[in-house]
């Protein structure tokens, strides 16, 4: 067991990067977070949303996915949802550069299989962990528009339907469980409230 602790060691280092690397570029011009405080409040929201609202999945594990869903920007850096949308960056060029960043990352690392698999899960989103988590981190990202955001939003339009999608998949892989759109919802009203009163326009 003591050998692995160089491995853990190098492993922590390189992961902390990402308490330096900055979210929401293209949109807020000021008051964006960080990869590290993201990752760090979305497993927070799979702990406690999973464990008070009886969320049929494995918290355990969907807590391992949150920690490490974002670990590739350390080196890719974030890319702002916005340029995704906008079609200023490509998807898929996205994800094979961050799947190159993972290798990268984990190379030399012991236990850098199972992380990878653990990133690899979040990327297909075939389990419901993964689903679930995928969901809470774009309603994460919709709490700190809400939160610290609107009056530094730099657009002059806001995708409303930003979480949509990956909310309705886990709502629908999980059928019998009270739906995260019922949470989303009232988060959804806040924010175009906010913007309206700013002159941004809603669009969905």
């Amino acid at each position: 067991m003591a050998v692995k602790i160089p491995d853990i060691l190098t492993f922590l280092h390189r992961a902390n990067k990402l308490k330096s690397v900055k979210r929401f570029k293209s949109s807020l011009s000021r008051n964006g977070d960080t990869v590290a405080d993201h990752s760090w409040r979305l497993a927070l929201m799979v702990f406690v949303i999973g464990k008070e609202l009886d969320v049929p999945v494995n918290i355990p594990h969907a807590l391992e996915i949150a920690l490490l869903h974002d670990l590739a920007e350390l080196k890719t850096d974030d890319i702002d949802a916005l340029d995704v949308i906008n079609g200023d960056v490509s998807l898929e060029e996205k994800r094979k550069n961050e799947a190159v960043a993972m290798g990268q990352i984990l190379e030399g690392i012991s236990f850098g299989d199972d992380m990878m698999k653990l990133w690899q899960e979040y990327e297909d989103q075939q389990t419901n962990e993964a689903k679930f988590v995928k969901a809470l981190d774009k309603i994460e990202a919709f709490l700190h528009l809400d939160e610290e955001g609107t009056r530094a939003y730099m657009p002059e339009q806001f995708h409303g339907d930003y979480a949509d999608e990956a909310v309705r998949k886990f709502d629908e892989a999980i059928h019998h469980f009270p739906p995260l759109r019922t949470l989303l919802n009232p988060i959804k009203q806040d924010l175009q409230s906010k913007f309206e009163e700013l002159g941004v326009e809603w669009v969905e």
